[in-house]
């Protein structure tokens, strides 16, 4: 009984010995740097670290989300070139006009317009008209595209790019002599 007493208490009093034993010591090296020990060193003091400071975490007011007016989402349906068509191949057409045609009608009263690119370039900008008139485009093959826009400029819907062959007739002209 001794000994079950002894194995009980010998294990507990060392603890708390090592317990009682640590401490924390400050001083200075050769270099003059203050250094924090747990064991005594040359020139050495025994340290009482300052107790922890609590603070409760500031309390911040959650900032106010300023509710943006929103305009009604106007979803266009549809929009495409009708003419001319694509893989078109127009002679000499001095007069070249794009025809159009959206669903729902263009909502003019929100202030969307019509974009007509040629080549990835704005041809015709903020226009009203289904009819979007080019005039005498250079020979050669053209991407075409239509956007419609809001009043910002962001693009709300865009048509598929078509392409459109431009033949002009070139007739030669005698030289002079």
């Amino acid at each position: 009984m001794k000994y079950t007493l002894l194995k009980i208490l010998l294990p507990a009093i060392m603890l708390l010995s090592t317990a009682v034993s640590a401490g924390l010591y400050k001083g200075l090296d050769d270099e003059g740097n203050v250094v924090y020990s747990d064991k005594p060193f040359d020139n050495s003091e025994k340290y009482i670290a300052p107790p922890i400071t609590i603070m409760d975490a500031p309390k911040i007011q959650p900032k106010e989300v300023k509710k943006e007016e929103k305009e009604d989402v106007f979803k266009y349906t549809k929009l495409s070139i009708i003419a001319p068509k694509n893989q078109q191949t127009i002679w000499n057409e001095p007069n070249l006009i794009v025809s159009i045609q959206v669903r729902p009608a263009l909502n003019i009263a929100a202030g969307h317009t019509v974009w007509l690119l040629m080549d990835g370039k704005p041809l015709v900008k903020k226009s009203r008209s289904l009819s979007l008139p080019i005039g005498r485009a250079d020979r050669g093959e053209h991407k075409l595209q239509v956007q419609v826009r809001d009043k910002k400029g962001k693009i709300l819907k865009r048509s598929k790019t078509i392409t459109v062959h431009i033949k002009n007739t070139v007739v030669p002209r005698r030289s002079p002599r």
